[in-house]
């Protein structure tokens, strides 16, 4: 009786260890997942940050390439090259 008590005991301290280990993990996987989401928020700002301000260069390049056509175009007006 003696020895079923300690097998009962022994099995019901390791199933305790396991769920408070399994307790323990959840609560690391959560802490994860969060930090995670944070990063990919930050992240996904960062990247519309960064669309924002390519979409500004290539209209102010736009916007260069056609004032110097402008210019080109009367220089030859008023210049005509041979």
């Amino acid at each position: 009786m003696r020895i079923a008590a300690y097998l009962a005991l022994t099995v019901l301290g390791i199933l305790i260890g396991l769920g408070v280990g399994f307790l323990f993990w959840g609560v690391q996987v959560a802490d994860l997942n969060r930090q995670v989401q944070e990063q990919r928020s930050e992240l996904n700002y960062r990247i519309g940050e960064l669309e924002k301000r390519v979409k500004t260069a290539e209209d102010r390049a736009n916007q260069e390439a056609a004032t110097r056509k402008v210019l080109e175009d009367e220089l030859h007006r008023v210049r005509p090259q041979k």
